[in-house]
């Protein structure tokens, strides 16, 4: 078995969604599971689960799937071992950050649930005065500049404030672009962590 994760722009009509789905079955494979990652316009963006017998037919499967009307492939990418529940994983990162006893911990815990689950090129914590940087993870590109904390720091770049920090969470990758959906998980994540961290650190300046 082989596992992939595609991403289809298809027209915002009845029946679209299905004709994928009918295509992918007529290779022998299975859509598993079905993301809404941004609708606009008269556009849907979805990621699809699908399950085949064997990598080898990935060639096929896109094929298949470009013979609809009105679709395109924005990223066709096998993944190694059982694909995401995103779900279980916001879940399962939110848990984490509860479970931080320590500001500096809870920072570090959302960069690195942050870069995992948008499969980001990099993730940053930047002094939202001074745009210094706190925590990285990846590479950024350079002459990136200082981010404003308004979610639109360039091309496939997210920027989330953390009020109680001073904080912007920046995290960014090459392609494919971020969409709606990952955007709001992110900030949904990057909220909880600013909450936790003003419990720590006023727990720390009472005494």
């Amino acid at each position: 078995m082989a596992n992939f994760l595609i991403r289809v722009r298809l027209p915002d009509r009845p029946g679209a969604l299905g004709a994928v789905a009918s295509r992918i079955g007529a290779v022998g494979a299975d859509v598993v599971s079905i993301d809404i990652l941004q609708r606009t316009e008269g556009q849907v963006v979805d990621e699809l689960g699908v399950v085949t017998a064997t990598e080898d037919l990935a060639e096929l499967l896109a094929g298949e799937i470009l013979e609809v009307d009105g679709v395109s492939l924005e990223e066709m990418r096998s993944v190694d071992g059982p694909l995401p529940d995103r779900q279980a994983e916001l879940i399962g990162a939110a848990g984490a950050l509860v479970r931080q006893t320590t500001a500096a911990g809870v920072l570090a815990q959302l960069v690195a649930r942050a870069r995992s689950s948008l499969s980001a090129t990099f993730v940053l914590l930047v002094e939202a005065a001074s745009g210094e940087v706190v925590v990285s993870e990846g590479e950024p590109p350079p002459g990136s500049g200082r981010p404003a904390p308004d979610r639109t720091w360039g091309d496939g770049t997210l920027a989330v404030p953390l009020d109680g920090p001073g904080l912007v969470l920046v995290a960014g990758r090459r392609t494919p672009v971020l969409r709606g959906r990952e955007q709001q998980r992110i900030a949904a994540l990057a909220e909880l962590a600013d909450h936790r961290w003003r419990e720590l650190h006023d727990r720390v300046a009472a005494g």
